[in-house]
């Protein structure tokens, strides 16, 4: 069976022929008997039973057996597809030859399927069970890749955890080495876009001498926009695992690493950073826990809302731009098919919101 399969170009041609000569003996034979019972009638009585007799013998029965029993029916004709393959050999040839000369104009250009095509294949083969659900979630999320860009994923400015060269004590940076549990640590001298390279904690650590020097690593920039598939090509390539996030103007806007990008992907993967994942959770009907942090497009494409807002691209900006001030606790911005309450302050900071969709009571 397996050199039947291996060349399926060869298999669809003596299929087609074999097919072919088929039908039109069936109504040879068909139009001869109806003629030798019925002479001068043979033709219209012979096309309407051949063709009921072909789309049911020859056409539905056979392809829906074929679809109930594919494997036991392809191993017992798999050796008689083989002889007529053989068989064939001259005139499939022949047919091949000219279908060969006209497959330049019609060989589609550029992509095949769209995206949305694509999303299609891969519900029905989940339907299917030829891939499971985490699967399904898994290459979808490396679709989504081109559509997010650093600035969705990376730890912003605000939560970035350095140490600065130029005022802090050798005992300080061991302290917080220690204290902040986390893989990589930015060093800057005294502003945080004055950056100077990144800490491997567990190597600094690790040194009896403590040495920031030996356990420095160079600092790499990236643009916020920069699409995430490209970005993990680039860590990939460049054997990076950390970057500074720069904003237009060339300041530091926020710190991704590569298991950021993967995150999205597997949804739960080892963090270099070791940062706790944004809070996104059920909180009863139509109501969610959200980071306010997370992008406007990620809390779009997950509660298939529409927010936006002129200048932000998160939801902490957006509550700000329909506020129209600082958000406080328990303050609400109802529109756009949402109610967005402030559960939680630090500051001037907004830490923890929740989100009811609208839409869904009505």
């Amino acid at each position: 069976m397996h050199t039947v399969i291996s060349q399926p170009t060869r298999l669809l041609s003596t299929v087609l022929i074999g097919n072919t000569i088929v039908n039109v003996g069936i109504a040879a034979v068909g139009y001869a008997i109806a003629e030798h019972f019925f002479p001068g009638r043979g033709e219209r009585i012979s096309i309407p039973v051949v063709t009921m007799l072909l789309v049911i013998f020859c056409e539905a029965g056979p392809k829906r057996l074929g679809l109930l029993l594919n494997e036991p029916l392809a191993v017992v004709f798999a050796p008689i597809i083989l002889l007529l393959t053989r068989l064939f050999t001259p005139l499939r040839l022949m047919m091949e030859y000219i279908t060969r000369a006209f497959e330049p104009l019609f060989r589609p250009r550029g992509r095949t399927l769209s995206e949305e095509e694509f999303e299609t294949v891969l519900d029905i083969s989940e339907e299917q069970g030829i891939i499971n659900e985490e699967e399904l979630a898994m290459i979808k999320s490396i679709v989504n890749l081109e559509d997010l860009k650093a600035s969705d994923v990376m730890t912003p400015r605000v939560d970035i955890i350095g140490l600065d060269l130029a005022k802090e004590s050798p005992e300080e940076f061991l302290r917080i080495a220690r204290d902040s549990k986390r893989n990589y640590l930015l060093l800057y001298r005294d502003q945080l876009d004055l950056v100077e390279g990144f800490l491997d904690t567990r190597k600094f650590l690790l040194d009896p001498a403590h040495s920031v020097d030996n356990a420095r690593i160079p600092a790499s920039y990236v643009p916020a926009n920069s699409p995430l598939n490209r970005l993990l090509v680039q860590f990939q390539q460049g054997h990076r695992r950390i970057a500074v996030v720069v904003d237009e103007y060339g300041g530091t806007a926020g710190v991704i690493t590569r298991g950021d990008i993967l995150e999205e992907i597997t949804g739960d993967i080892y963090n270099e950073l070791s940062k706790p994942r944004a809070v996104f959770q059920p909180a009863g009907p139509h109501r969610w826990l959200v980071d306010p942090n997370i992008s406007l497009e990620e809390l779009n494409r997950r509660l298939l809302l529409n927010l936006h807002a002129t200048g932000a691209d998160r939801l902490a900006g957006w509550l700000s731009a329909h506020l129209g001030h600082v958000p406080q606790q328990d303050d609400v911005v109802e529109t756009q098919g949402c109610r967005v309450m402030v559960l939680q302050t630090i500051r001037q900071r907004v830490t923890l919101v929740q989100v009811e969709k609208l839409e869904a009571h009505e």
